[in-house]
């Protein structure tokens, strides 16, 4: 680039120059000629002397009136240049932008996307720190999702209020639609921590438009060598009409994974997800061998297909709800808990040897002997369950092995029971 600018620079002093010597030959010329005829005019030697000294200086101030011209002519040609060859660079980071966003599509998950833009953002305008604010379904509230730079961990899932009140720079510009700046945060001030601020001096905010309708913010915090002027305000536009089609991308992705991932009935993770959870385990047990045990739970409910022909679907479908929520309170924060199908849940139980998978089970069992689920009509059942477990060395290397036998063992304790559901009329169970 730099290199660009010497050779501009270079072929304006040629011009300038050329227009410098042409202007300088009628007044060179007229001088010559005023001198000659000087020698030969018929007055006394002193008064030839003023006159030709006259001529010297005319020339002379009329050639330094030129060089000033051509100096002010290079300079304007230069900051000119200066200026298109910044314009083209800027125009070069907003093209990677748009390039991003069509290589990656929908890709990437918002974090990495924050990170990509980030890094592109920082060749443009200068930042401490940047967060993206996402809207909630209401359009009340604007919560940092992501934050890359100083502090991000600790402003990450911050949230406050969207009005043009007391809510910041982002809600500001969530509500006008305007790009706002703000270079001393006496509204930020309001919201986030002082320990927080004490590296950020000024601030500004472009609003994420989707559609016409704004569904997030992208902001900037700068520190005290930062300030956002005019010019700041005309690149950060430029650069908000790019990001936010990527977060919408991003979003739009990060939602389509998660319903792919989820069962919808319960809300928990669905058997592909706990395919993927158990073969990240299944590489960590056999990483660390010994010093990672693990063991995988197959459950189901005990006579489900009576409870839905007595109760109906609906009420079955509450049920499995009702049990995936409960199972999951019995858990650890480590362990993971999906549902396959129709009443069967799976789950996940890293560093968990087979007395600890005993433990949860006994645990799972008093927590459904004490919580019943409750019928429209005000009768109260209380589940059972049939437990399979495998752990991983002992029953099988891959997740399919681990899996086969777990639901084996859950079919031997099938037989070895006898199925019943308690069901308790209302004024008993009262």
């Amino acid at each position: 680039m730099k290199r660009t600018i010497h050779n501009e620079s270079v072929g304006a002093n040629r011009l300038s120059g050329s227009a410098f010597d042409r202007r300088l030959i009628p007044a060179s010329l007229t001088a010559l000629i005023c001198t000659f005829l000087l020698d030969y005019a018929a007055v006394g030697f002193e008064i030839k002397l003023v006159i030709f000294a006259a001529i010297v200086v005319s020339y002379l101030a009329f050639s330094f009136f030129v060089n000033r011209q051509q100096k002010a002519e290079n300079a304007r040609i230069i900051a000119a240049q200066n200026a298109a060859d910044r314009e083209a660079e800027i125009e070069n980071r907003l093209l990677a932008l748009e390039e991003a966003n069509e290589f990656f599509g929908a890709s990437l998950k918002s974090a990495d996307l924050l990170r990509l833009v980030a890094s592109r953002v920082r060749e443009l305008i200068p930042f401490a720190t940047c967060a993206f604010f996402l809207a909630d379904e209401t359009k009340t509230k604007l919560k940092i999702e992501f934050a890359e730079g100083k502090h991000a961990a600790e402003l990450k899932n911050l949230e406050f209020r969207a009005s043009s009140e007391s809510s910041g720079i982002a809600g500001k510009t969530f509500v006008s639609g305007a790009i706002q700046t703000e270079n001393k945060l006496s509204a930020e001030k309001e919201l986030i921590a002082p320990h927080l601020l004490k590296d950020f001096s000024t601030a500004i905010a472009v609003p994420l438009q989707r559609g016409g309708e704004i569904f997030g913010v992208f902001q900037l915090f700068g520190d005290t060598q930062t300030k956002y002027d005019a010019a700041s305000i005309s690149i950060f536009e430029a650069v908000g009409e790019r990001v936010a089609p990527l977060f919408a991308g991003s979003m739009a992705f990060e939602r389509s994974l998660s319903n792919a991932l989820t069962d919808a009935l319960t809300a928990l993770p669905n058997e592909r997800a706990f395919f993927l959870v158990l073969e990240t385990q299944i590489a960590e047990a056999v990483r660390f061998q010994l010093d990672r045990p693990l063991t995988i739970l197959a459950i189901d409910l005990k006579n489900f297909a009576e409870l839905n022909q007595q109760f109906g679907h609906a009420t079955g479908d509450r049920i499995l709800a009702f049990a995936g929520q409960i199972i999951k309170k019995q858990l650890r924060q480590m362990d993971f808990l999906a549902r396959s199908n129709a009443d069967e849940f799976l789950v996940v139980l890293p560093t968990a040897t087979e007395a600890i998978a005993r433990e949860i089970i006994n645990r799972i069992e008093r927590s459904f002997v004490t919580k019943p689920y409750e019928i429209d009509n005000g009768e109260k059942v209380h589940l059972g369950f049939n437990f399979g477990a495998a752990s991983f060395g002992q029953d099988g290397e891959i997740a399919a092995q681990l899996l086969n036998s777990a639901l084996a063992r859950k079919q031997q304790t099938k037989k070895g029971e006898p199925n019943r559901i308690l069901q308790f009329p209302k004024e008993y169970a009262n």
